[in-house]
């Protein structure tokens, strides 16, 4: 009898300590309550919360542009990536890849832990979840797993693009930086987005571009560009090791539509320069610059006019479709400061005309007839309309 008379003086003791002030509107006893039952308070959090001291700064100034911090979506699908990354502002990768990683990792820890009974650890489950976001985005495309510039997703997924040795590269080297060509294209073209010219195209090309001074000038990458049809062209090139600085390799995604480079992905090697090395670091960076390759505004060219029909050098590999219409554009004009000399951006593209598609011929190709504006010519650019 006098347990439970304690019991009940007890309970009404709680409640007018803990609970009554709750519902008078007193949030202090509600964050006491939350203590007392197990769960932290919102101090008690931030006081707890393990975040890297970058992960704290929003915005950092880098050459006159505003960096922000934003969640590295490759954290946990390669190896060595940072938690948090600093990216340019409005080019910030909200993406489903990392709900995806998320999940999986998820997933997959727990099939582990019951296959195994015991914790898996971090660097295995890292690897694991690696190979499956590979096999994922290579059999279900790109497409869903990376922003379109702000995050409006781009009309159509499929991208045509070449890879490229950078002719600065030392000519000691060149059969290092052709083995990473080789091997990024190769790993680029598993996925299911992404067309790669095959390298004799790519050396055709070059020969026929009229390429004047660096390749990675404007006017050059535009050249090579409407070449070999590509939307994307990754340049790759290998920085020999220097005065016990190690040897470096990088991939360069320029735009060819304004000839304006894109995204870089750079890394060192540890070990020696060899091809075992640089293979390993395009098939580790595939993804990561396909995604980049993706994020290129889609646009198309007229690949040739006959008898009033327009013909498009792209078709089902960009997703086109029967009764699509389509904007011919003139790009931009290159905006330069005429003191720095530096470029500012490109004014508006200037719609010449309009096509409405009429027939996809294959995965490269489609016809259209005009519904407005002309004459069209070989070359002209082509956007969603």
């Amino acid at each position: 009898m006098y347990r439970k008379s304690f019991s009940g003086l007890l309970a009404a003791i709680m409640f007018l300590a803990f609970v009554a002030p709750v519902f008078m509107g007193c949030s202090t006893t509600w964050d006491k309550m939350k203590t007392w039952a197990g769960y932290p308070s919102a101090d008690k959090e931030e006081e707890t919360e393990t975040v890297p001291p970058e992960a704290k700064q929003e915005t950092v100034m880098i050459d006159g542009k505003p960096y922000v911090r934003s969640k590295n979506p490759y954290w946990l699908t390669y190896p060595n990536q940072p938690e948090y990354i600093y990216v340019q502002k409005g080019r910030e990768m909200h993406t489903m890849q990392e709900y995806l990683v998320k999940s999986l990792a998820e997933a997959i820890g727990r099939q582990q832990e019951q296959a195994a009974g015991k914790t898996i650890p971090p660097d295995k489950l890292q690897e694991l979840v690696k190979a499956e976001v590979d096999r994922i985005l290579r059999e279900q495309g790109l497409g869903g797993f990376v922003s379109q510039g702000g995050g409006a997703k781009a009309p159509y997924m499929g991208r045509s693009v070449a890879v490229i040795t950078d002719l600065d590269t030392p000519a000691s080297y060149d059969g290092l930086n052709r083995t990473l060509a080789i091997s990024l294209g190769e790993a680029l073209g598993r996925t299911k987005d992404i067309r790669v010219a095959d390298q004799g195209m790519v050396k055709e090309a070059l020969g026929k571009a009229g390429i004047m001074g660096k390749l990675t000038l404007a006017p050059n990458i535009k050249a090579l560009g409407d070449s070999l049809g590509v939307q994307g062209i990754v340049l790759t090139g290998i920085i020999p090791p220097e005065q016990g600085a190690p040897g470096a390799m990088a991939l360069q995604i320029y735009d060819t539509f304004s000839g304006s480079k894109e995204q870089s992905v750079a890394g060192t090697v540890t070990g020696g320069m060899n091809a075992e090395a640089v293979a390993k670091f395009a098939r580790d960076n595939a993804l990561r610059v396909g995604g980049d390759l993706m994020n290129i505004s889609w646009f198309g060219r007229v690949d040739f006019v006959k008898e009033g029909k327009v013909y498009l050098n792209l078709g089902q590999n960009a997703g086109l479709k029967v009764g699509d219409l389509l904007k011919v554009v003139a790009p931009g004009k290159e905006v330069v400061n005429p003191t720095t000399h530096a470029t500012l951006g490109y004014t508006a593209d200037e719609t010449k005309g309009e096509l409405k598609v009429t027939g996809v011929l294959g995965n490269t190709g489609a016809e259209a007839t005009p519904v407005s504006g002309g004459p069209f010519n070989a070359n002209d650019r082509v956007r969603a309309k």
